[in-house]
């Protein structure tokens, strides 16, 4: 069956396990900026807003390629970035609806969940349950969007309030 990742941020508690044991599985080293999922905290409220690629229908990142870097498999909705085509431009970070691409630090190449191919490590080491690996059922795929609705919702007001 199918999977699909749901995120609930009224389970997080921004601690970041999961950016660091995605930095760790990507990258060899523990470094959030390195994760493939953002954290913003929102301390007053002591909330964590999770900013991760939702592998979405739309997937706008890979038609802004203008070198066809980014390519979505069909089968299991996972995204995933040529290295070798791609020229660190970012069209794919701007084109990112739901803010989850950056570019790497160092090599420029766009950062982003790939679900770790189908066993996307973050769940593991999310204490909280914030971070769930879920068959796709109709239910689910409701609830995901449900969940990421108010993620966006909050990352939109917490951008309000930085300005």
């Amino acid at each position: 069956m199918e999977k699909l990742l749901l995120i609930d941020m009224d389970k997080c508690t921004a601690c970041k396990q999961c950016s660091l044991a995605c930095s760790l599985i990507k990258e060899d080293l523990f470094d959030p900026q390195r994760g493939r999922i953002k954290i913003l905290k929102k301390e007053d409220i002591a909330l964590g807003v999770q900013l991760v690629c939702e592998q979405c229908e739309s997937h706008p990142c890979v038609a802004s390629c203008p070198n066809g870097a980014l390519s979505r498999d069909e089968k299991t909705g996972i995204i995933t970035v040529d290295e070798k085509l791609c020229t660190s431009k970012g069209a794919c970070v701007d084109a990112c609806i739901y803010h989850s691409i950056r570019l790497h630090p160092e090599t420029k190449k766009p950062m982003f969940c790939d679900l770790c191919g189908g066993d996307p490590y973050c769940v593991k080491h999310c204490v909280p349950g914030a971070i769930q690996w879920v068959d796709k059922t109709d239910d689910m795929v409701k609830t995901k969007k449900k969940l990421r609705s108010a993620r966006m919702t909050m990352y939109k007001e917490m951008k309000k309030e930085a300005a």
